[in-house]
């Protein structure tokens, strides 16, 4: 016998008995973004309908395959995740070992993402108007087609990762980013502390325990890795991530009229493009962020920030935390992760918990009517008087306090459950969006039961599998605030929930079976066997050529003649194409709508608008749009792009001087023309972070080279101090539109 197969079965040998089989990953996505006209779902308001595209709507997928059993870990940039939507994707998808029991799908929870999809009509409503605020209306019927639509896609997006298997690793790390999400219901959340007041008199110190627990920090990253050969050696290559963070969809306001994936579209765009340059991926293979959301109820980045350019913010400081839990992933890659998973489905039936009954009727309280803190409705518009806090003096049954408002509850009473083992932490599936609070309380019951197998921390996937508005704590409910209102099967139906999770986690730390399943459609009769949406124009023609001439953070326009709803945009590839002449007169690839950086719209007509927003730091030269759509193509005249000088000069105090960018706009100007949308796109520095400046002292020129965000002139008491136009320029060549002239102190 050779020494390599003796060393071969002595490890064997050695090895324990319930030492974990190696694992294939895969990854991949399929492009979800409907045509336009649909309401876009989460501000329920009538004057907040799609008419274009910022971003792309994706589902993203990984699937880990281990020992003959497989589960896909799926983040769709929609606002939440009918079940009956998932289950009949996962269906279509049997054939390659697929049902809706391994299958966790968790909601970004964007609110421009469209509605008139779901199974049951609630989540199909626009419940203000702008001619009658208070009136609550149904849209009409679900609409087939989308429906049809979002089916498809999902299960194409499971099948491609599926493709994509091979051998790999995964890790897990974590991160806390602490400044960016706040506490919206501040004095609900202190309820939970016995600290009961008015709306409007709450401040996060009040908090026993902390600011930070008024939030959820925490993130969460499972780095997915493959193993790939480079000659005769084999190495990790980055494929993805499954990330989780507590952050409301909600930076990018009802007024940007576009299909967008709010700050999850740059953090998610961040983390592809660090990890595919990082570790060298070729262009062949996917790579993808997966990122969900989590016990997200009460928790936003929107209530100081807001518009395009704050989500490109908060999405690069998320991105940032995600790449350094990755790092930190990366020293803890297994090939062998304890991997299975559990799945239920409960029912809010009246039946009993350790709070009280959970409602079998659904029902919304006053508070809806005039919407959360970051996008008040139609009916606060007019009184500006949040409904919030105001309740019942006396309890009603299983809804408590809660004073009804006159709205049609038409929502699933039954939700699918997962608790999901991957490595030394188990991941929970919550449907619907569930404050910090309770999302704590979860957390620790759930880890109590999942602490015997070994499992280390509990991870809530929110808005998972299913959507039945919120989840907030017995409290919180009471409080009656918008969370609390939108709490509708009553004050006990997140212990409910948790009291699930527990005896389901449990089942998975103990190697039983799960508790067995409350027998329901979650389909509620829906199809998904209707046409495809049309392709669109067989042809199109020029409407309006670009300027000749355009500065970085400035925007270009193109128009033309083609289909209307966006039917021409192609699925999975770029519809509007910024292309830059280089040498030789060849043209490459700058920019294009799989981006952030392109904004379109479509008019009832056909006609289309294109504009891009061109990145600071974007070289100058000659550039042009393509427009590439499923049955024509057309190319624009040429422009050049040039360094801006719209930056300006501000004086910091004694000798120091700053170069400021202009300030971003956040939404469409209320009564621009038609056509006009003046949102800014892409996050921008206040001031510039280095650069050089040519300046006069006592008539002497000087040059200056800086970083750090503020230079300091030399020494020249009571000397005038001269900056003319152009002569400060940041490290691409931007420049001061107007001089500066001041007398130098000290």
């Amino acid at each position: 016998m050779g020494r390599r197969l003796l060393l071969a079965l002595l490890i064997l040998l050695a090895a324990p008995a319930s030492a974990s089989a190696s694992i294939d990953v895969g990854v991949g996505r399929a492009d979800i973004t409907p045509p336009t006209g649909y309401y876009m779902m989460g501000w329920v308001r009538s004057d907040a309908k799609a008419e274009g595209q910022n971003t792309r709507l994706w589902a993203r997928v990984i699937v880990l395959r281990q020992g003959g059993r497989k589960i896909a870990l799926v983040a769709e940039d929609l606002n939440g995740i009918p079940g009956g939507m998932l289950k009949q994707a996962a269906d279509m998808d049997r054939d390659i070992g697929f049902s809706e029991q391994n299958v966790l799908d968790s909601a970004s929870h964007t609110h421009a993402a469209p509605s008139g999809f779901y199974n049951f009509s609630t989540y199909n409503t626009v419940f203000m108007t702008l001619n009658s605020p208070t009136d609550f209306q149904l849209t009409g019927e679900l609409d087939k087609q989308l429906y049809a639509f979002m089916v498809r896609r999902l299960a194409l997006a499971i099948r491609r990762a599926n493709a994509n298997l091979g051998p790999g690793a995964v890790g897990w790390g974590t991160t806390s980013i602490t400044d960016i999400t706040a506490n919206r219901s501040i004095e609900a959340h202190l309820a939970n502390f016995g600290i009961h007041l008015a709306y409007g008199q709450g401040r996060p110190e009040m908090d026993p325990h902390g600011v930070l627990n008024t939030i959820d920090p925490d993130g969460h990253v499972l780095r997915v890795d493959k193993y790939v050969r480079r000659g005769r050696h084999r190495r990790r290559m980055p494929v993805g991530i499954w990330s989780t963070f507590a952050n409301h969809g909600t930076v990018n306001r009802f007024q940007f009229t576009f299909y967008n994936e709010d700050h999850h579209g740059a953090a998610s765009q961040g983390v592809e493009r660090t990890l595919r340059r990082r570790g060298k991926v070729p262009r062949s293979q996917d790579v993808v962020t997966v990122y969900g959301n989590s016990d997200e109820g009460d928790m936003t980045a929107g209530l100081t920030r807001a518009g395009p350019a704050a989500a490109d913010f908060v999405g690069k400081v998320e991105a940032g935390g995600f790449l350094a839990a990755w790092r930190e992933a990366g020293r803890h890659m297994t090939r062998n992760p304890k991997i299975d998973w559990r799945w239920t489905r409960m029912c809010f039936c009246g039946q009993m918990t350790a709070v009280g009954p959970v409602a079998d009727k659904g029902a919304f309280g006053l508070a809806e009517f005039t919407g959360s803190e970051e996008g008040r409705g139609p009916l606060f518009d007019i009184t500006h008087q949040p409904l919030e806090g105001d309740n019942s003096p006396i309890s009603v049954g299983a809804q408590g306090q809660k004073l009804a408002a006159p709205i049609p509850v038409d929502a699933p009473t039954a939700v699918p459950l997962m608790a999901v083992r991957i490595a030394d932490r188990a991941i929970v599936s919550v449907p619907g969006e569930m404050t910090v609070e309770m999302g704590r309380r979860v957390r620790a019951a759930t880890l109590d039961a999942a602490r015997p197998a070994g499992i280390t921390a509990t991870i809530i996937s929110g808005l998972a599998n299913e959507y039945t508005s919120y989840y907030t704590t017995p409290a919180e409910f009471d409080a009656q605030h918008y969370e609390g209102a939108a709490t509708i099967y009553g004050r006990a139906s997140s212990v409910a929930i948790q009291e699930s999770l527990v005896a389901l986690t449990k089942s998975l730390a103990d190697g039983a079976a799960a508790p067995a399943a409350y027998p329901y459609d979650p389909t509620n009769g829906v199809s998904p066997a209707a046409d495809p949406f049309p392709s669109g124009a067989k042809s199109a023609t020029v409407a309006h050529q670009p300027i000749a001439h355009v500065a970085q953070l400035d925007h270009a326009e193109f128009s033309w003649n083609g289909g209307q709803r966006g039917f021409d945009r192609p699925l999975d590839s770029a519809f509007v194409t910024i292309q830059r002449r280089a040498r030789h007169g060849r043209w490459v690839n700058a920019d294009s709508d799989l981006g952030l950086d392109i904004v379109w719209r479509v008019f009832p007509d056909g006609r289309y608008i294109a504009r891009w927003e061109v990145p600071l730091g974007e070289r100058h030269g000659v550039y042009r749009f393509v427009i590439t759509a499923n049955n024509y193509r057309l190319a624009s005249r040429t422009f050049r792009v040039e360094y801006t000088r719209a930056l300006k000069l501000e004086q910091a105090g004694g000798r120091a001087v700053r170069l400021a960018y202009p300030g971003a706009v956040a939404h469409e100007r209320v009564g621009d023309p038609p056509g006009d949308f003046a949102a800014d796109l892409t996050f921008r520095p206040q001031y510039a972070d280095r650069g050089s400046a040519i300046l006069r002292i006592r008539g002497k020129r000087r040059v200056v080279h800086w970083r750090g965000g503020v230079f300091v002139v030399p020494r020249a008491a009571g000397a005038t101090i001269q900056l003319p136009a152009r002569s400060v320029r940041d490290r691409y060549g931007n420049a001061n539109g107007a001089p500066l002239s001041f007398t130098a102190t000290g």
